[in-house]
């Protein structure tokens, strides 16, 4: 804060107490050298030299900022000490130093200054709001203005357009780099792998696989004096807003643990322009929806595979309340009750002395119905049984393909099926032939409009019924090859043959829901359902859908569809 200045004078000229304010953008296009700060405190103190009116108190220094509104650090301090009257007089280079918000300088220029009786002069504008009116400036300097907040606005579309182009082709343009890479030294709109971080946020993934919540794994971080992504940042010497920091140690917190779990970057692919400026003029911003983002693959190497990233998305989507104070309930958020819908919630029973779990339907026993509810570890051997027996399906299945796909009957199929194909885009292509030889018929004289229409009419509708028989005939060929690559759920569910024992990523991987009914029956929902049914459509596959049990309560329904 400035001290209070006098100054006695005996010629009685008036004296301003004076600060000089210099600004610099690097968004909105003032790069020019003549708009440097070194030569804009030139060009003032040249304009001072000689006048015994201004009285410097300090200079004041926005470098860096736009000036498309007034959220500049060095602008509110001045603005503070031209409010206490420390300050009375500005001297800038030209207006658009000052600002080029139209609306925002006139109101400074007419309403503000004038009533704290600042004077405001711009050397290369040749304004000085001691003298503006004698120099016929009214109509001028709000015209200068409205150009400043013009300029601004072309040179925030341009700034804009040049970097969503950027985010298209999948550069960084982001200055904040996510934990675990760092920007590329020969490319700084590339990122490369931080091999000092990368094995945390790897260990991070492992973590919540094997059902630890964000609390713990914060936890187990700080325990291994892992630093945190905040305090690996300070070590590199990035400047950091420490605003938020509680203690001498910024440690990490179950919201990193979070932002890192659901970061798409650690798959290989960049994920930018997830906010928008309401205004040029305003630095406050809004969430995009998530179709507007721009999404590009493959733009570093991946430090999470993207199977393991899913497995995890999927995790999370799963109640995780936790009753150990470590890892999650391995079968939390998966059961639902089948007449309501609602999830399951587990909860304790005491019976002689002996302690019980069961998942019961809190919706159902709070309206009087009977309630639904399921012994953990009856529901525990049911879904094993369950994902077992999809494991055998699976096993005979990878049978059936491989000899389907041996089979003479199925090549010759094929073959067919592709000359088939063949012949209608023949047919299609001589169609589109005959079409446009049409208007040279009519333009020549040889056909009448009304004949012109007619054929051009019939040959449009030949056209989209051959496109039509094609679709068909490209699916029946699609379905007669079906492959390992739209039959994956036979490799997913095969290698759980011999499962003896539940886990939650076996779960997260193969489960959508299990449904409980009156009387303990248990249907697993299995996920990729209709590939499963359509694959077994293909290959003519069937077994009887008898319910199988385990130790006679609770059944078990195996649902193949939804």
């Amino acid at each position: 804060m400035i001290t209070e200045f006098s100054l006695k004078d005996s010629s009685k000229q008036t004296v301003y107490r004076t600060a000089i304010y210099l600004r610099l953008s690097r968004e909105d296009g003032d790069k020019y050298e003549s708009d440097s700060i070194s030569n804009q405190r030139k060009l003032i103190q040249d304009y001072i030299n000689g006048k015994s009116e201004f009285c410097v108190m300090d200079e004041y220094v926005d470098d860096g900022y736009s000036g498309s509104n007034f959220e500049r650090p060095s602008w509110k301090q001045l603005y503070e000490d031209l409010e206490c009257g420390a300050v009375n007089c500005v001297i800038v280079k030209d207006l658009s130093r000052f600002g080029r918000n139209y609306i925002e300088v006139g109101r400074y220029l007419q309403m503000i200054f004038p009533v704290l009786g600042v004077r405001l002069i711009a050397i290369n504008d040749n304004f000085d709001t001691l003298n503006e009116w004698q120099n016929g400036d009214a109509l001028t300097v709000p015209m200068k203005n409205l150009i400043n907040d013009i300029y601004c606005k072309d040179i925030s579309t341009k700034v804009s357009t040049q970097l969503a182009a950027m985010r298209r082709r999948g550069e960084c343009i982001s200055s904040f780099v996510p934990y675990g890479y760092k920007k590329d030294p020969n490319n700084h709109l590339k990122l490369i792998v931080d091999d000092e971080t990368a094995p945390t946020v790897k260990q991070i993934f492992i973590w919540k696989l094997e059902g630890y919540g964000n609390h713990t794994i914060a936890k187990k971080l700080n325990e291994q004096g892992v630093l945190s992504p905040y305090e690996y940042r300070m070590g590199k010497g990035d400047k950091m807003n420490c605003s938020f920091k509680q203690n001498n140690k910024a440690l990490w917190a179950a919201g990193s643990v979070y932002n890192i779990l659901h970061n798409e970057c650690y798959t290989g692919t960049i994920v930018q322009g997830k906010w928008k400026k309401l205004d040029y003029r305003s630095k406050d911003k809004v969430l995009l929806p998530k179709e507007e983002w721009t999404r590009v693959e493959g733009t570093h190497e991946a430090i999470v595979d993207i199977e393991l990233f899913n497995l995890v998305q999927e995790i999370m989507k799963k109640e995780m309340r936790m009753t150990d104070g470590e890892c999650a309930e391995i079968l939390s958020g998966f059961l639902f009750c089948g007449e309501c819908g609602r999830q399951m919630v587990l909860q304790p029973s005491y019976y002689k002395g002996k302690k019980y779990r069961y998942y019961t339907c809190l919706d159902c026993r709070d309206e009087g119905r009977k309630t639904k509810r399921v012994r953990d570890i009856k529901a525990h051997t049911a879904i094993l049984e369950a994902i077992r027996k999809m494991a055998e399906i699976a096993v005979r299945m990878e049978v059936l393909v491989n000899e389907a796909d041996s089979l003479p009957e199925q090549s010759r199929e094929v073959a067919r099926l592709d000359r088939q194909l063949v012949q209608l885009q023949e047919e299609m292509d001589r169609y589109a032939r005959f079409k446009s030889g049409l208007y040279e018929d009519y333009a020549t004289g040889i056909l009448s409009r009304e004949e012109y229409m007619d054929y051009s009419q019939m040959y449009k509708t030949k056209i989209y019924n051959t496109k039509k028989t094609m679709r068909t005939v490209a699916e029946e060929r699609r379905r007669m090859i079906a492959n390992y690559e739209e039959a994956k759920w036979i490799q997913t569910f095969k290698k759980y043959k011999k499962l003896t024992s539940l886990e939650r990523p076996i779960l997260c991987e193969l489960v959508d829901k299990v449904l409980v009914y009156e009387g303990g029956r248990i249907e697993v929902v299995f996920k990729d359902t209709n590939s499963i049914e359509a694959t077994l459509e293909v290959y003519g596959y069937e077994e009887p859908r008898e319910e199988a049990t385990v130790n006679e309560q609770p059944k078990v329904t195996v649902r193949k569809a939804v």
